[in-house]
C-alpha cells in the first residue's frame, strides 16, 4: 500500500511536489545544496471552470496537463509527491482512550462511524495525535482524523502514473505547509511559538494550528474565493469571471494605492505593541510603485472600496469560523495560545482580506512566503506562475511536498514529534 511519507532521505534533487488545487495545478521541485533549499523547477496552470465540478473531466486536465508542465518545466527525473486535494479531504476530531498506535488505528473506523460524511470502511484513513487531554476526569488522546474516499485516491493515483509520474508517496496538506514552513521559521524562538497558518483557496479555506512541526488543531472551512467572487458579481452587477478579474487586479495594484498608510500604521503598531498585533508590511512590503494617473488611481481606489464592502459579510463570516477554530484549539490546549497567524493560498495576495481576519482575531499577522529563505540563484521565471519580487502563499504545499520534513531540531525542542510522526504513516 502507497505510504504517506512522513522522512525520506533521497537524491540531491528531491522529488517533485504535485499540488492539485480547485483552480489551479503546481508542481515545484527543490534541491538541497549546502543544507540550504534551492528552487530548482517549477510550473502551473490554471483549472479551467467547466473541469472544476467534474470529477472525471478534472482527472483528464490532470493527467494531460501535467505531461504539459513535466515538458515545460525542465524538472529533472518523474519522481513526485502528490498532496491529497483538500477538496477529498474530510476531517474530524475525536477524543479516543489512550491506546498504542496499532489499536488507535483499528479503533478509528468504529470511532469515525456516523461522524463523517463518507463510509470508513470504504475511505482511507489517515491520523494524527495532538496530545492527551482530559474527559470526564478520565486521559484521552486528542486525534486529528484525515478521511479520504479510498476509490478518488485510487483514481488520482492512475491518473498520476498516466500522466507519466513516478509517485513516490502522499501526503496531506497540513503536514505539507509544516514541512514547507519548517525550512523557513527554524530558529528556536520559531519552535517556541503557536501558529495558526490560514490557506484561503479558490473553493475554501484551511485551518492548521501547530507548534513547530507538531500538529494540533486542523479543520476546513467551506469559505473561500469563489465566495468573495460572487459577492462582489452580485454587488457591482458584473460576471463572474469579470469579478474574478478585477478583484485579481486590485490585488495586484493594493500595495501601491495603500503604502504610505500602511507605513504610518507599521510605525505606530511597533510603537504600541501592547496591540498585539503587525500588519502584513514585512511580508508584502516591496512591491512597486504605481505608475498610473491620479484619475486612474481614484478608480481603483474606489473599487477596491466597493469590493471590499461587498465582501465584507463573507470575510466576516470567515473571521468568525475561524474565532471558533481558536476557542476549540484553546479550550483543549489552554496552555498553549495562538501567537501568529501565517496566511497562505491563493487568496492570500488579497491583503485587505488577510488585515480584516488579522484584525478581528486580534493576532499578529503575515503572509506566508515559502520562498523565502530558498537560495535566490535559479532558472525558475515567471512563466512558471513564480515573481520571486512578490510573495508566493500558494506555492507553500508544492514546495512542501518537495521538501519533505526539515532537519529535527534538538529533542527537548519536539518532544511530541516523534509519536506524530508515526501516526502519519502508514506501514
Amino acid at each position: 500500500m502507497l505510504r504517506f511519507l512522513s522522512n525520506w532521505f533521497g537524491p540531491s534533487i528531491n522529488p517533485i511536489g504535485v499540488d492539485f488545487g480547485s483552480d489551479c495545478l503546481r508542481l515545484a521541485q527543490v534541491q538541497i545544496l549546502d543544507g540550504e533549499p534551492r528552487l530548482v523547477a517549477a510550473a502551473s496552470t490554471d483549472v479551467p471552470g467547466h473541469v472544476r465540478h467534474d470529477a472525471a473531466a478534472r482527472l483528464e486536465f490532470f493527467v494531460r496537463a501535467t505531461r504539459d508542465l513535466l515538458a515545460q518545466g525542465s524538472f529533472q527525473g518523474r519522481q513526485a509527491v502528490l498532496a491529497l486535494p483538500a477538496a477529498m479531504m474530510f476531517i474530524q476530531h475525536l477524543r479516543l482512550p489512550r491506546l498504542d498506535e496499532e489499536a488507535t488505528r483499528k479503533a478509528l473506523p468504529w470511532e469515525a462511524r456516523g461522524k463523517l460524511p463518507i463510509d470508513p470502511s470504504h475511505a482511507i484513513l489517515r491520523h494524527l495525535v495532538a496530545g492527551e487531554v482530559y474527559q470526564d476526569q478520565e486521559p484521552r488522546n486528542e486525534v486529528i482524523l484525515m478521511a479520504a474516499s479510498r476509490d478518488m485516491v485510487h483514481q488520482l493515483l492512475d491518473s498520476a502514473g498516466r500522466a507519466r509520474l513516478d509517485v513516490v508517496g502522499m501526503n496531506v496538506e497540513p503536514l505539507a505547509v509544516l514541512h514547507c514552513f519548517g525550512h523557513v521559521y527554524r530558529r528556536k524562538s520559531d519552535a517556541e511559538l503557536t501558529t495558526c497558518y490560514v490557506d484561503i483557496g479558490c473553493a475554501g479555506t484551511r485551518a492548521v494550528i501547530a507548534r513547530g512541526q507538531q500538529v494540533l488543531f486542523a479543520r476546513a472551512i467551506a469559505l473561500g474565493g469563489d465566495h468573495f467572487t460572487s459577492a462582489v458579481a452580485n454587488a457591482m452587477k458584473l460576471s463572474a469571471q469579470d469579478a474574478k478579474l478585477l478583484r485579481l487586479r486590485l490585488a495586484a495594484i493594493q500595495p501601491s494605492l495603500s503604502a504610505r498608510q500602511e507605513k504610518t500604521q507599521v510605525i505606530s503598531e511597533q510603537a504600541a505593541m501592547k496591540q498585539d498585533f503587525a500588519m502584513l508590511g514585512a511580508a508584502l512590503g516591496s512591491a512597486g510603485a504605481s505608475d498610473t494617473p491620479e484619475s486612474q488611481g481614484n478608480d481603483d481606489s474606489r473599487q477596491m472600496q466597493q469590493v471590499e464592502a461587498a465582501c465584507g459579510a463573507s470575510v466576516l463570516k470567515l473571521a468568525e469560523e475561524l474565532d471558533l477554530c481558536r476557542r476549540y484549539y484553546e479550550a483543549t490546549f489552554p496552555s498553549r495560545p495562538v501567537d501568529r497567524l501565517i496566511f497562505l493560498g491563493g487568496e492570500a495576495r488579497h491583503r485587505g482580506l488577510c488585515q480584516s481576519i488579522a484584525q478581528h482575531l486580534g493576532i499578529a499577522a503575515q503572509v506566508g512566503d515559502p520562498l523565502v529563505r530558498m537560495g535566490r540563484t535559479s532558472e525558475v521565471g515567471v512563466e512558471s506562475g513564480i515573481d520571486r519580487r512578490q510573495p508566493q502563499p500558494a506555492w507553500a504545499v508544492a514546495i512542501g511536498l518537495s521538501l519533505g520534513p526539515p532537519p529535527a531540531p534538538p529533542a527537548a525542542a519536539t518532544a511530541t514529534a516523534p509519536r506524530m510522526a508515526r501516526t502519519a504513516t502508514e506501514a
